[in-house]
């Protein structure tokens, strides 16, 4: 959240030099899902998590140096790690809730990180404000490190599915890690196809966001302000996801899909035309944050919906690779668009909103 404020106060650099900055990691940390969904469906669930996790140890020495090689090499570190982390932990997830809990059991897991990061959001800017951004980055390295101690020793390990020898064996595990194939057979299909296509638009959005509302709001009321609107946020798309969750075990999760698309839209094209207004920001941002949020918790059942048990990681590496395109996308385009109007950018999103829209109603009218 508060890192492109970083880069602008701190390295007194662009925008676009902040998002072209994560743009590297975000697509490492969509090639390494891929790596991540298929060692997780061969070697076991934990391994992938325990893995992922280590970037989320490193992150927070962004924070605590100004020179750009080092924040590169902390950022592709994270990238790569975060690629791991969601392969293993969705197909955890999928792995062990029954299928009519899956909604609820989506919700409490994301739900994690909302409420993990709200807490962070309000703290680092308390901490920024009051003392400065190392004593933060210092503090996130700590206890990030705890957690995955915490990790290694309390979190049960699973059984590991079931896959023929001869794939396994076939080109040694370097050359069946990524195991194209298998990759090239999902994407065939139609329902898989469509899926992607609802992980790429909304998080064009996403990405947008990500960049501009953090910029926009320290502009006008300062990073402690800013802090507080992360908070808020991921708190209210907390209750979104939860919302969400229990909604998807009681009806499904196609036509929550649909609602929560429809109205980020509405909010895209709202932020476009009173983005000069900090309330408006706020209002809109909040509310944008519990669409997105309740959107990527239907994610996992579509995900369970459209693919075999011995699938599921590959389908959750597939689908983090069109999550981070998406994101790389809205994160550097809006970071190039800025420059010439802060409409742009919320407009340019607004568009993929609606394709995603499209698709969802798409989905829905089949399961009628």
């Amino acid at each position: 959240m508060l890192f492109p404020v970083y880069a602008e106060t701190i390295l007194e650099e662009t925008a676009l030099f902040a998002a072209l900055l994560r743009a590297l990691p975000i697509g490492l940390g969509g090639i390494s899902a891929l790596i991540g969904g298929t060692l997780s469906d061969r070697f076991g669930r934990k391994p992938t998590i325990l893995i992922g996790m280590t970037g989320a140890i490193v992150v927070g020495a962004l924070f605590t140096t100004e020179t750009p090689l080092f924040i590169w090499g902390v950022l592709c570190y994270e990238g790569i790690a975060s690629g791991f982390k969601t392969a293993g932990g969705q197909t955890y997830l999928i792995s062990v809730v029954p299928s009519n809990r899956l909604g609820l059991a989506t919700a409490l897991y994301f739900i994690n990180m909302t409420v993990g990061s709200a807490v962070g959001s309000a703290i680092a800017g308390e901490v920024i404000d009051r003392i400065n951004y190392s004593t933060f980055g210092i503090g996130a390295v700590v206890l990030a490190g705890v957690f995955f101690v915490g990790a290694c020793f309390f979190l049960p390990r699973l059984a590991r599915q079931h896959s023929s020898n001869s794939q396994r064996k076939q080109g040694g595990i370097w050359k069946s890690a990524l195991n194209i194939a298998a990759y090239i057979d999902l994407t065939r299909c139609r329902n898989i196809q469509m899926l992607i296509g609802l992980r790429v638009f909304p998080t064009y959005y996403w990405g947008s966001v990500n960049l501009l509302m953090p910029i926009l709001i320290s502009r006008i009321a300062g990073v402690k302000a800013t802090g507080y609107y992360g908070a808020m946020s991921l708190l209210f798309a907390f209750g979104c996801q939860l919302a969400v969750g229990r909604i998807c075990d009681a009806i499904g999760h196609r036509r929550p899909a649909l609602v929560a698309n429809a109205i980020a839209t509405l909010l895209a094209f709202g932020m476009a035309f009173f983005h000069d207004s900090l309330i408006a920001l706020e209002v809109f941002g909040i509310l944008g944050a519990g669409a997105a949020w309740g959107l990527s918790t239907t994610i996992p059942r579509f995900i369970n919906e459209f693919t075999e048990p011995h699938e599921k990681g590959h389908g959750v590496g597939l689908t983090h690779l069109a999550w981070s395109t998406g994101f790389l996308l809205g994160y550097v385009a809006s970071g190039f668009l800025i420059n010439f109007s802060v409409h742009v950018p919320f407009i340019v999103a607004g568009i993929f909103l609606i394709f995603s829209t499209s698709i969802t109603y798409k989905l829905f009218n089949d399961s009628i």
